[in-house]
C-alpha cells in the first residue's frame, strides 16, 4: 500500500497548524475560548488520513485530493470554531464553488455524472433543512448561520458518495452536536444564552460516513 496520501496531508496539516498559530482569523470583537493546541492538527490529520487511506487509495487521484482537501478544511474550521465560536465566511462560502469544481472533476474521472447531480441535490436540501433548523433553534445554543453555510458543502461532499452517506453523515453530526449541547447544559458549563460549537460535530459526523462505502 502506498502512503503518499496520508504523508502529504500530514505535511499540509503542519503548514495549516503554523497558520493557525498566527491567529489571523480572530476579530477584535471575538470572545476567545479555550483553543486546541495547534500541534494537535497534524496529529489528527495523520490519524484521520491513515484510517481513510484503505478506502481511498484505489480511487482516482482527483477523488483522493478532493477528500483530502476537505479533511484538512474541516479540521481547520474545527479549530477555529472551538477557539472563537465562529465559522468565518471566507472559509465556508468559497468552499461551494471550489467543492463543485472538484466534484465535477471527480465525476469526469469516474464517468459518474449522476454522482455530481446527487451532490448538488444533497447540498441544496441540506442548506434548506439546516437553515430551517437554525431559524427554529431556541436561544444561542442552537445552530448558527455559520453552521448552515458549512452544512451545504458537507452535504455535497457526502452526496457525491451516496444519498444515505449524506443523510447519515449529517444526522450523525446533528445528533453529536445536540448531545454535546445537552451535556454542557446539564453540567451547567453553558446556559441557553451560550453559543455551542456545532461545527466540530458536523465535521466529525461527515468524516465517519465519508470513509464508509457508498450506501446507495
Amino acid at each position: 500500500m502506498s502512503w503518499e496520501y496520508p504523508v502529504a496531508i500530514t505535511i499540509a496539516a503542519g503548514l495549516a497548524a503554523w497558520w493557525l498559530s498566527l491567529r489571523r482569523y480572530r476579530r477584535a470583537d471575538d470572545t476567545i475560548h479555550r483553543p486546541l493546541p495547534v500541534w494537535l492538527l497534524p496529529v489528527l490529520a495523520a490519524v484521520a488520513s491513515f484510517v481513510a487511506a484503505p478506502f481511498y487509495l484505489g480511487r482516482p487521484l482527483v477523488v483522493i485530493v478532493t477528500y483530502a482537501v476537505a479533511l484538512l478544511w474541516g479540521l481547520v474550521l474545527t479549530f477555529i470554531d472551538l477557539d472563537v465560536r465562529r465559522l468565518p465566511d471566507w472559509l465556508t462560502l468559497p468552499a461551494y464553488p471550489i467543492s463543485a469544481a472538484l466534484l465535477a472533476a471527480c465525476s469526469a474521472a469516474t464517468g459518474d455524472w449522476q454522482a455530481l447531480a446527487r451532490a448538488a441535490a444533497c447540498a441544496g436540501i441540506t442548506v434548506f433543512v439546516f437553515l430551517l433548523a437554525a431559524l427554529l433553534s431556541p436561544g444561542a445554543e442552537g445552530l448558527g448561520l455559520g453552521d448552515v453555510k458549512l452544512s451545504g458543502t458537507l452535504g455535497g461532499l457526502l452526496g457525491w458518495i451516496g444519498w444515505w452517506n449524506a443523510f447519515y453523515g449529517l444526522l450523525t453530526g446533528f445528533i453529536l452536536g445536540g448531545l454535546v449541547a445537552a451535556m454542557l447544559l446539564l453540567t451547567r458549563r453553558a446556559d441557553r444564552k451560550s453559543y455551542v460549537s456545532f461545527g466540530p460535530a458536523m465535521v466529525l459526523g461527515s468524516y465517519v460516513w465519508a470513509v464508509l462505502p457508498p450506501l446507495s
